[in-house]
This record gives C-alpha cells, sequence and structure tokens, in this order.
C-alpha cells in the first residue's frame, strides 16, 4: 500500500489555481530554471475538460489550426449566451468570464456575436437567462437554444411598442414602435428602451434626446415575448437619465422624441411590450450572429445577411456554434494569418462545419474578436486579446478536476517534481479526491471532507506520498448533500524519475594543438534507459545526434559536441533535447542554449 497521506493545508499554493488548466505542472517557489519537459511525443488529441465536455486542437489541410470544444447534451452539461462584460454598455475579456462564473460550473467559453466597438452593445439579439437584453439585428440570423435541447438557426424581428394607457377608458390608448433595447442612438429619429441590464446608472447624453422614466409595476428582468405595466415618474431632455432597478427609460431621438414629449408626462400609465416575432416557444437563450453556415447538414454559402464582402470573403481567424445530430454542440474557433495560421472565409468556414458533422451551425464573430478560452487558457494566441460584448459559455453542474502535466519525475531537479491539482464544486457535498495507482486499488487520500460550492488546491509530491514510479490516476468523487447521483472525475498521470538534471555549457577544448568551442552536454538517469541526445535549432531542425537510443547505465554522463554541422560550425541559439525510453513511455528534458561567435 502506498499508505495514507493526506496532504497538509501549509503545502497548498496560497493563490487559487484555475479550475481548469491545460498544464497543472508546480515549480518550487522561487525556483528557476532554463529547462523544461518535452510534451508527450503522441498527446492525446482530445482532452476531457469534465464528463461529457472535450477539447480538441485539430491541423487541417494546408495548417489552419481549429480548436473544438464539443459539449454532450446532458442534465449537467450547459452552453448559454452571456455578457462578457456584465452589461451591454461594458467589454469584457472571454477567460474573465470563465473566471468569473466558476461558482456557476463554467469550464470554457467562446466568443459571441459581433458588436459596436465603441459603445460595447452586441449587433444582435441577447436572450439570457429568460432576460431580453438586445433586439435582434434585421435580416441576420440568430441562435435560439430551444427548449428541448436543440438549436435553431432564425431570422428573428423586434416588435417592441410603448403604449399609453388611460385607467378611465376616456382616452385612446395611442401606440408607438420601440427600435431598439440598451443601446445609444445611432439614427436620426428611432425609440431606446432602456432597462436595468443597461448596466450604468444613467442613460447616454445627446442632442435632440428626450426621455421618460417609468417605474415598474413588478421589478423583474424583461422578457421576450412579454407587456409590462408602469407609470411615467420623471421626464426630461439631453439624455442621462437614471434609470434604476424596477424601472426603465424609454430615450425618443428626434421626431421620436417629440412624440414621446407630448404622449409621456409624469403620472401617465403605460404598457412596454417587447416582442420578438419568430422566437420558438419556451426559448430563454438566443444570440445574434451570422451568417448561416450549415442547414440540414448541408453547407450554406450564400447566405449573405448584409455582410460586407470583406466580412464574407476575408481570410482570417473566425468563431461558429453548431450541432450535430446527435445533439452534441460545437463550439469552433479557427486561427487566422496573426497565428500563422491561413484562415478561412465564410464559405470555407461552412465547409469546415459541415465536415465536422454539424446539422445546423451560424457564424459569430471573427477577426480579433475570435477566442476560445478553456479554464484560465485562451488556446487560440493573441497577443492582446480583444475585450468583446457577448460569450458563449461552457458550464457543468457537477464535481471538476482539473488537468495534470503527462509525467511527474520527482528527481530533484526542479522540473516537474511535483504538481498542482484543483477540485471544484458547485453544489455542496463530501468530496474525496485519492491518487490510485495502475493496475490494482492502492491509494492515498489527497483530501477528504466538505467542498462546495468553491474549489480546493491540492499538491501532489510524489516524494512526500511515497509514490514509487508508475501510471497513477488522481480520482475525485463527490457526493452531494441534496441526495442527487455522485459525481465522479479521473485524471491520468505517470510518475517517472528517470530523467533528470539536464546541463550544457558551451566552452572551450583542446582539440589537435587547437582550443576549439565545443558544447559539453550532461544529465542523470535514475534508472537505465535507451537514451538520444539531440542538438536542434530551435524552429526543431535536428543538427547533430550525439546519441540514438543507446542502452546508458544509471547515473550521470556527459557528452560532447563540435559545434559543427554540415561542415560549418554552428552558432547563435540552439536547443538541447535529451530523451529517455523506459517500460513507461518516453520522457525528455530541453535546454535553450546560446552558442556566441568564438
Amino acid at each position: 500500500m502506498l499508505g495514507y497521506a493526506p496532504v497538509s493545508r501549509r503545502l497548498l499554493r496560497p493563490a487559487a489555481v484555475a479550475v481548469l488548466l491545460l498544464s497543472a505542472a508546480a515549480v518550487p517557489a522561487g525556483a528557476r530554471t532554463e529547462v523544461t519537459a518535452l510534451p508527450p511525443p503522441s498527446p492525446s488529441t482530445k482532452t476531457v475538460l469534465v464528463p461529457g465536455i472535450t477539447y480538441e486542437r485539430q491541423v487541417r489541410d494546408g495548417g489552419q489550426v481549429v480548436h473544438i470544444l464539443r459539449v454532450r447534451p446532458g442534465a449537467r452539461q450547459s452552453v448559454r449566451p452571456i455578457l462578457a462584460g456584465g452589461s451591454p454598455s461594458q467589454r469584457g475579456s472571454v477567460t474573465g468570464a470563465v473566471a468569473s462564473r466558476r461558482a456557476e460550473g463554467a469550464v470554457a467559453a467562446m466568443n459571441g456575436d459581433f458588436f459596436n466597438f465603441e459603445h460595447a452593445n452586441p449587433s444582435g439579439l441577447l436572450l439570457s437567462g429568460g432576460e431580453l437584453v438586445s433586439e435582434p439585428e434585421a435580416g441576420r440570423s440568430s441562435l435560439v437554444f430551444q427548449p428541448d435541447r436543440l438549436l435553431a438557426a432564425a431570422r428573428l424581428a423586434f416588435a417592441g411598442t410603448y403604449e399609453t394607457v388611460d385607467p378611465a377608458g376616456i382616452v385612446p390608448p395611442r401606440s408607438r414602435r420601440i427600435d431598439a433595447m440598451n443601446r445609444p442612438a445611432i439614427l436620426g429619429s428611432e425609440t431606446i428602451l432602456f432597462t436595468p441590464a443597461y448596466g450604468q446608472v444613467d442613460t447616454p447624453t445627446g442632442d435632440s434626446l428626450f426621455e421618460a422614466r417609468i417605474r415598474l409595476d413588478e421589478d423583474r428582468p424583461f422578457l421576450a415575448n412579454e407587456v409590462r405595466g408602469g407609470t411615467v415618474i420623471a421626464t426630461g431632455a439631453g439624455g442621462g437619465m437614471t434609470i434604476g432597478a424596477g424601472h426603465a427609460v424609454v430615450t425618443g431621438v428626434g421626431s421620436a422624441g417629440r412624440n414621446l414629449a407630448r404622449e409621456l408626462a409624469p403620472g401617465q400609465r403605460v404598457n412596454l411590450a417587447t416582442g420578438v416575432t419568430g422566437l420558438p416557444p419556451g426559448a430563454a437563450d438566443a444570440i445574434g450572429g451570422g451568417p448561416l453556415l450549415v442547414s440540414n447538414g448541408q453547407a450554406v454559402h450564400a447566405a449573405g445577411e448584409g455582410f460586407s464582402g470583406s466580412q464574407l470573403y476575408g481570410r482570417t481567424s473566425r468563431s461558429a456554434v453548431a450541432q450535430t445530430v446527435d445533439g452534441t454542440i460545437l463550439l469552433v474557433t479557427a486561427e487566422g494569418p496573426q497565428q500563422g495560421s491561413p484562415g478561412l472565409t465564410v464559405a470555407e468556414q461552412a465547409d469546415l462545419m459541415a465536415a465536422l458533422g454539424a446539422r445546423v451551425a451560424i457564424g459569430m464573430d471573427g477577426g480579433g474578436s475570435a477566442q476560445l478560452a478553456v479554464g484560465d487558457d485562451l488556446v487560440i494566441p493573441w497577443d492582446s486579446p480583444r475585450r468583446v460584448s457577448t460569450a458563449l459559455l461552457v458550464a457543468y453542474q457537477g464535481l471538476q478536476l482539473s488537468t495534470l502535466p503527462f509525467r511527474i519525475s520527482p528527481n530533484g531537479d526542479g522540473v516537474d517534481d511535483r504538481a498542482g491539482v484543483v477540485v471544484a464544486a458547485t453544489a455542496p457535498g463530501r468530496t474525496k479526491v485519492a491518487l490510485v495507482a495502475r493496475p490494482g486499488n492502492e491509494a492515498t487520500v489527497l483530501f477528504d471532507g466538505p467542498l462546495g460550492p468553491g474549489e480546493q488546491p491540492i499538491r501532489i509530491d510524489p516524494l512526500r506520498l511515497e509514490a514509487a514510479d508508475g501510471v497513477y490516476e488522481v480520482v475525485a468523487r463527490q457526493v452531494p448533500d441534496d441526495g442527487s447521483p455522485p459525481t465522479t472525475q479521473r485524471r491520468r498521470v505517470i510518475v517517472d524519475r528517470t530523467l533528470a538534471s539536464l546541463t550544457a555549457r558551451p566552452t572551450k577544448a583542446r582539440v589537435g594543438k587547437k582550443r576549439r568551442p565545443v558544447l559539453d552536454v550532461g544529465f542523470r538517469l535514475v534508472h537505465q534507459a535507451r537514451v538520444t541526445v539531440e542538438v536542434r535549432t530551435p524552429s526543431g531542425t535536428v543538427l547533430k545526434r550525439l546519441s540514438n537510443g543507446r542502452v546508458t547505465a544509471a547515473g550521470r554522463h556527459s557528452l560532447r559536441w563540435g559545434r559543427r554541422a554540415g561542415g560549418e560550425r554552428v552558432d547563435g541559439a540552439v536547443e538541447v533535447v535529451v530523451i529517455a525510453r523506459t517500460k513507461l513511455g518516453q520522457s525528455g528534458l530541453q535546454r535553450s542554449v546560446g552558442l556566441a561567435k568564438p
């Protein structure tokens, strides 16, 4: 048995670690090393983030890199549109959208709809959790999450109105159109409804504006396709009117403002209608986007939808949402020229989504907005990620266990000697985390106690746990307090001490009668292994192979390279790589070295 060895709380890192990381390797505090571990030679193409949700990075024809989140339909898995910055007047980061919603089970997020770059409001529809935040954009597709968990792409229209009401029934009602919700004025004559979802204390200011503040009969969010009653309690010109909880503000621009000033005096009763025609009954979540990419399993190449030629035909990074025949939801982001990929046109994006098995697919914003976050990691690389208006949040209502490095090597060289893992729960329950040896059931308990909602970071230190080299699983299981079914998650990890302490030192050595530049390479083996030692360019081209799969005994070893390749002396940056193969597979270390000219 490995023995009972719960992790001491004083060993935990003081800062909370991300719930979901692509790598959770830990380095001792204060450690500084130029040596890093090589990634596994054949990494899994898919990473299970939580049960029913996977992430995959694909390299397709022509070097096009595509990132795919697959969400299998289930009671615990969900995808829903959100405001990335918390309001339609504030942009936010895609990674921040995940971080701020960890208590809700956030796993990942992708950018959503197009938006106004200056004012942050989304271009099209946002219906989130039943609350109508912004109206659909005429002529463009919206993605609707139906009650039966099927996605639908629909052309929707806004049918908003305000109507005066005479409680005595003497004065006939007058109805006027509302053109938009929760955005600044952009037309010379229009009417805009501001609700508490706008997120700012006051409405935007501007010329030719007249406003009426309405105290609502009920203090609750605005829903789609409903009529809300209220009473005008204040009016004014120039904007800047306070909204406040339980209130709404109707703003009229130009001639629409003059109508509003005549009809909505303080004390006037008014009905506010927020109709969305074409919205399927019972739908509580929907988001604008476009264009339609796949319909009934066939790629759509001529959707148009009012997009410009550069938006449709330019090669760039792009995001899309889809659903397959079996109900799996796909969130797909393709890299563009700024990441070194060719990028996609809209037609190519449609072909991609159809090839991935989409029954229906719709495009989201692209270019600098195309982003996909898995936990704290933005998997499509951007030097300065753009803040966006809306996002699609992927969540899991159950126990979550962060990913681990492929291999832990507790040999004292400061590289992956131990690792950190985080267990998180969205609801309270009894949680147990154990390190389990494979094969067999020998286990060391790492954590056992109440957890949730919240997270618990745990350090896995094989030396402290007296864990021998071998294959293990970290197994986390929670029994919820509410009596719902337990949830379990597993992460595989290899403990392998074999390869340690890579050094690479440029120096001079006597060759014949002269001292010439050389590179001395040293490493240590804890166990016998087949060893390959290579010197590579920074791009990965092998310059010199100093050892090729040679059986090498445990102990310290050194090799010397004369700094020549192809008959020429090598100067500049190189990578020294040592690979050791044992029954536990392949482990490796690499180190960057600068070779100065003599």
